[in-house]
C-alpha cells in the first residue's frame, strides 16, 4: 500500500468518525426537546382548582341560610301564654355548635366568590315557587364579580367575628353581630337579586330589618 493510499484511507476514516460524532452530539441536544414535545403531546389537561357544580340558589339554601338562621336564633326571646323564654348558648356544647355554624359562614364566602357559578337551575324561588329573574341576576353577577367578592369578604369578616365571640362565650357580641350579618347579607341581595325593590320602611337602602326573608 502506497503512502498516498494510506493517507486517503486515514482521511476518509477521520471524516466518517467526525460525522458520527457530530450526529451523536446533535442527538443529545435534541433529545430533551423531543422528550418534552412528546410529554406535552401526551399530557392531560391540569385539573381545575375548583368546579362550581351547585348554583348560587343551592349554596344559599343549603349552606349559607341554615348557618345564618342558627346564628340569628342563637340568642332570642319567645313570648307565649306562659311568659317570655330566653334562648341563648349556655353550655360548652351550645357554644361549640354556634361556632360550627360561624365556621360555615366563613367558608361560605369562598363558595360565593368562585367565578362562573350559575344563579339557579330554574326561574323559580325556593320558598314559594314565585318567579325569579335568573337572566337579569346572572347578568349583574357576571358584570360585577369584583363587587360580589367584596360582599363575600364582608361575610367572611363577620363570620370570623362570630367565631371569636363564640370562643369568648360573649352573648352580647353574638346579638350585635347577628344584626351585622343581616346587613351584610341584605346589602348583597339588594345589589344583585332585587335592586329595584324599595327597602322596608325605616330601613337603610342596603339593609333590612333582622330576620327579613331572602329571595332565593
Amino acid at each position: 500500500m502506497t503512502p498516498r493510499v494510506r493517507s486517503l484511507i486515514l482521511t476518509l476514516t477521520l471524516m466518517v468518525w467526525a460525522a458520527g460524532f457530530a450526529q451523536a452530539c446533535r442527538g443529545e441536544r435534541e433529545a430533551p426537546s423531543d422528550a418534552g414535545a412528546r410529554n406535552a403531546a401526551n399530557a392531560t389537561p391540569a385539573a381545575q382548582a375548583y368546579v362550581p357544580s351547585s348554583t348560587f340558589q343551592e349554596v344559599m339554601d343549603s349552606v349559607v341560610d341554615p348557618a345564618a338562621d342558627y346564628v340569628w336564633e342563637a340568642v332570642s326571646y319567645r313570648a307565649d301564654m306562659k311568659g317570655v323564654t330566653e334562648r341563648r348558648p349556655r353550655t360548652d356544647a351550645d357554644w361549640h355548635q354556634l361556632r360550627q355554624h360561624a365556621v360555615v359562614l366563613v367558608e361560605a364566602a369562598n363558595l360565593i366568590a368562585v367565578p362562573g357559578r350559575k344563579v339557579a337551575a330554574t326561574n323559580k324561588m325556593v320558598e314559594d315557587g314565585g318567579p325569579l329573574d335568573v337572566a337579569a341576576i346572572q347578568k349583574r353577577l357576571d358584570a360585577n364579580h369584583e363587587s360580589l367578592v367584596a360582599f363575600a369578604n364582608g361575610l367572611r369578616t363577620v363570620g370570623q367575628q362570630l367565631i371569636d365571640a363564640s370562643n369568648r362565650h360573649d352573648v352580647d357580641a353574638i346579638t350585635e353581630l347577628g344584626g351585622t350579618l343581616d346587613e351584610a347579607c341584605e346589602a348583597c341581595h339588594r345589589t344583585f337579586w332585587y335592586p329595584d325593590e324599595p327597602p322596608p320602611p325605616g330601613a337603610p337602602a342596603t339593609a333590612a330589618a333582622a330576620g327579613s326573608p331572602v329571595k332565593k
